[in-house]
C-alpha cells in the first residue's frame, strides 16, 4: 500500500531554502536596529535651543512635548523675544494645550521682556480660565511678582463662578489679591475700584466689585458710602443703588440684582417702585430687612390682592399651602446621574423656606385657581407640545384688575424642543411680573420632567427670579412646580384643564 511521508514540522518541508530566508530574515532586523539607534543619536545630537530654526512655530503649536517647548523659549530668550514669538507666548498663557511647566517658562520670560503684554494676555483669559490647576500657578506667579495692573482682572476672575473650586479652599483669585495689597485691604480695594472705575467702560467690573463686597459681608460699609450724598452725587449707578437702600432698605447681592434694582428705579416704572415701598413699608421690621430683590413683586402683589400675606407668620403661611397642595398629586424629575439628595417636598423644603418663598407659593396658588389663566396655559401648551423647534416661556403677572395674566414671549433663538432661551423683553417684564415660566410640554405623559432640571438650576442662579415650570402630565393635567437659586423647589401639584 502506497503510504504518504508526512513532515514532523511545517518548514521541514522548503528543505534547504529555509536556512537563507531565515539568515536574511535576522539581517532585516540588525539593520533596522541600526537605523533606529542611528536616528535616535542624531535626535540627541540636534536638541536643544541650537536646533529650534523659528522660536515662535514651535511655541505656537499646542499639544507638543514639553522638552521642545523649553529648547524654543531658550532659543527666544537668546536671541531676542521678536513679534511672532511674543505672540506665541501670550497664546501659551491664555490658552490650553500647553504642559502647566511650559507655560509657567513662558510666562517668566513675556513678564522680563513685555510686563504690558502679560497683563494684556490675562485681561480677558484669566476670568474664564478652565484649567483649574493653571489658574492657580498664575494667580500664585500674579501674586509673586506684584503685578498691580492685574487687580480689576483678579477682581472678574473671582467674581466669575468657576467649576473646580466649588469644594476646595480659598479662590486663588483672592489670595492673589490679598499678597499683592495684603489680607486687610481687600474690601478697601475693592470698593476704591468699583468707585474709581469707567461708569460706562468698565460697569462689569463696577458691578463684580459690589458684588463680591457683598458675599464679603461689607454690607454695612456700602451702606455708609451711600448715605453719603457727596459720594454718590453723579454717580448714576450709585445713585440708583442709595434710592434703593434709602427707600426700600434693601441692598442687591449680584450684578443681575444690580441690573434689577437699576431697572425699577427708571421713571416707567415710578408707579411699581411707588407700589414696592408701600408694601415694604407694611411688613414687620425683621421681614423687610431680609428682604431680597426677587420678593418685590411678590409683596406688591401681596399688598394688591392679599395685604395679611405681608404680616402673616411664616408658619401661617406653610400651613396654607400644605393644606392646599395636600390632596394634589404631584411628580418629581428623573434625576438619575445627578446625584442624590434632591426634593420637591414641601416639609423637607421647610427650613430653607423664606417668607418670599412661602408668599410666592400662596400668590401662584392663587392666581392658579382662577379659570381665565388656566385656560390659558392648557392652551399655551397645547401649541407648545406641537411645535418641535422650542419650549415656550414668559412671564406670569397680574394684569390691570390685578388678575393672574400669562405674558407670552418668543424666545430669543430656537435651540430645539429641550429649551427654552428668554429674549430681553421678557426681563423687561420681569422686573416688575410675579414668575419666569416655562412649559416641559413635549409629551402628554412627561411626568419624568416634572420640574426644573440643571439648566433651568442654572437659569435661576444666574438671575435670582422667582420660577414656575408647567409639565403635561396627561392632557388635562399639567404639574406646576416653584423654584429659585441654590435648587430650592416645590412641587405644587397638578392643576385640571377646565371644562368646555
Amino acid at each position: 500500500m502506497h503510504q504518504t511521508k508526512v513532515h514532523p514540522f511545517p518548514h521541514a518541508a522548503f528543505g534547504p531554502i529555509a536556512v537563507p530566508l531565515l539568515r536574511m530574515i535576522l539581517l532585516m532586523i540588525l539593520i533596522m536596529s541600526l537605523l533606529m539607534s542611528l536616528l535616535m543619536t542624531l535626535g540627541a545630537c540636534t536638541s536643544g535651543p541650537e536646533s529650534v530654526q523659528n522660536p515662535a512655530e514651535v511655541l505656537s503649536r499646542p499639544g507638543q512635548a514639553r522638552e521642545q517647548y523649553f529648547d524654543a523659549i531658550a532659543a527666544a530668550r537668546q536671541r531676542g523675544v521678536d513679534g511672532p514669538t511674543k505672540a506665541a507666548l501670550r497664546r501659551m498663557i491664555a490658552s490650553d494645550g500647553y504642559a502647566i511647566d511650559a507655560r509657567v517658562q513662558a510666562f517668566e520670560l513675556l513678564q522680563e521682556t513685555d510686563p504690558k503684554a502679560v497683563v494684556e494676555a490675562l485681561e480677558l483669559s484669566l476670568p474664564r480660565m478652565a484649567d483649574v490647576a493653571w489658574r492657580e500657578r498664575v494667580c500664585a506667579m500674579i501674586a509673586e511678582q506684584k503685578i498691580e495692573a492685574l487687580v480689576p482682572t483678579l477682581i472678574r476672575a473671582w467674581a466669575n463662578p468657576a467649576t473646580g473650586f466649588q469644594m476646595r479652599g480659598d479662590r486663588p483669585e483672592r489670595v492673589a489679591l490679598e499678597q499683592i495689597v495684603g489680607k486687610d485691604q481687600v474690601s478697601a480695594t475693592l470698593l476704591r475700584t468699583m468707585r474709581e472705575s469707567n461708569p460706562i467702560t468698565q460697569a462689569n467690573l463696577r458691578a463684580r466689585c459690589w458684588e463680591l463686597l457683598m458675599k464679603s459681608g461689607d454690607s454695612a460699609r456700602l451702606r455708609v458710602l451711600l448715605a453719603d450724598a457727596d459720594a454718590v452725587r453723579g454717580d448714576a449707578l450709585l445713585t440708583d443703588l442709595a434710592r434703593c437702600s434709602t427707600e426700600l432698605g434693601l441692598l442687591p447681592t449680584t450684578r443681575e440684582e444690580i441690573l434689577w434694582v437699576r431697572k425699577i428705579c427708571e421713571p416707567a416704572r415710578s408707579a411699581f417702585f411707588d407700589s414696592a415701598r408701600a408694601a415694604l413699608a407694611a411688613m414687620p421690621k425683621d421681614r423687610r430687612e431680609a428682604i431680597e430683590v426677587r420678593s418685590l413683586p411678590i409683596a406688591v402683589a401681596a399688598n394688591l390682592r392679599r395685604p395679611a400675606l405681608l404680616t402673616a407668620s411664616d408658619q401661617e403661611l406653610y400651613d396654607e399651602i400644605a393644606r392646599r397642595i395636600a390632596d394634589r398629586r404631584k411628580y418629581s424629575p428623573d434625576f438619575t446621574g445627578f446625584g442624590s439628595g434632591f426634593t420637591e417636598n414641601l416639609y423637607e423644603q421647610r427650613t430653607h423656606a423664606t417668607w418670599s418663598d412661602l408668599a410666592a407659593m400662596v400668590i401662584a396658588l392663587d392666581v392658579l385657581s382662577e379659570e381665565a389663566l388656566l385656560r390659558h396655559i392648557f392652551e399655551e401648551s397645547d401649541r407648545d407640545s406641537e411645535d418641535r423647534t422650542t419650549e415656550f416661556g414668559g412671564v406670569l403677572a397680574l394684569d390691570s384688575k390685578n388678575a393672574g395674566e400669562l405674558l407670552e414671549f418668543p424666545p430669543r433663538s430656537k435651540q430645539g424642543d429641550l429649551r427654552y432661551e428668554s429674549p430681553q423683553v421678557l426681563f423687561d417684564a420681569l422686573y416688575t411680573g410675579l414668575f419666569h415660566y416655562h412649559n416641559h410640554a413635549q409629551k402628554h405623559d412627561n411626568s419624568n420632567y416634572a420640574g426644573p432640571h440643571t439648566g433651568d438650576f442654572a437659569f435661576a442662579d444666574s438671575t435670582r427670579c422667582n420660577g414656575i415650570v408647567f409639565t403635561f402630565i396627561s392632557a388635562d393635567l399639567i404639574d406646576v412646580d416653584f423654584y429659585r437659586y441654590d435648587r430650592f423647589v416645590v412641587d405644587l401639584g397638578v392643576v385640571k384643564r377646565p371644562e368646555n
